[in-house]
C-alpha cells in the first residue's frame, strides 16, 4: 500500500519536478483543479492545483511552484494511500486520535466546511487530516485556537501535505 508522509504520498514528492512527477506517474490522468475547493486561498480564476488519477479514481492533488515547476504541495483523495500508522481517506476521527493522542484541530478560516486535523503548530502542522462538511470533530471556543478532537465518527475527507518554510 502507498504510504504517506510529511514530504510524500506514494512516489510523488514535494520538491519534485513536473517533469518526474509525470515521468513516475505513467499511464495516469492529469486534469486541472482549483485549491479553493480544499480550503486554501486564491486569487483569479484559472485552476492552480492538478488531480493525478487511474482508471477513473482520483489518487491525488499537486500545485506546483511556477517559478521552478517543482511540486510544493499534495493533497491525498485515494484511501489506497496510508500513513504508516494506518490511517487514510476515510479513517475515523475515532481511530485518528488513537494513533495521535496528541492530534488537534481548527476550523478552516476560508471556508466554515473544513476543519483540520494536526499534529504540532499551526504554522508548521506536517500532515493535516482535513474533515469537509460533517459534524464538528472539535469543541472550537475561539476561531483560530487549536481544541482535542472530541467527535469519534467523523471521516477524513482528505490528507494534505503543504511544509510551510
Amino acid at each position: 500500500m502507498p504510504t504517506i508522509t510529511e514530504n510524500s504520498v506514494g512516489k510523488a514528492r514535494i520538491g519534485m519536478p513536473l517533469l518526474k512527477l509525470k515521468e513516475t506517474y505513467t499511464g495516469c490522468a492529469f486534469s486541472p483543479d482549483y485549491l479553493s475547493k480544499y480550503g486554501f486561498d486564491e486569487y483569479g480564476n484559472k485552476p492552480n492545483a492538478t488531480v493525478v488519477s487511474r482508471s477513473g479514481q482520483k489518487l491525488f492533488v499537486f500545485w506546483m511552484n511556477p517559478q521552478t515547476q517543482k511540486v510544493t504541495g499534495l493533497i491525498v483523495l485515494s484511501p489506497s494511500y496510508q500513513t504508516a500508522q494506518g490511517i487514510h481517506v476515510g479513517s475515523t476521527s475515532r481511530q485518528l486520535k488513537a494513533a495521535f493522542p496528541a492530534m488537534q484541530a481548527v476550523p478552516n478560516m476560508m471556508m466554515q466546511d473544513i476543519e483540520m486535523a494536526f499534529l504540532g503548530e499551526v504554522d508548521k502542522p506536517g500532515i493535516e487530516y482535513a474533515f469537509f462538511k460533517q459534524e464538528h470533530i472539535g469543541k472550537f471556543l475561539v476561531a483560530d485556537e487549536p481544541v482535542k478532537i472530541v467527535a469519534t465518527n467523523a471521516k477524513v475527507s482528505w490528507i494534505q501535505i503543504f511544509p510551510n518554510p
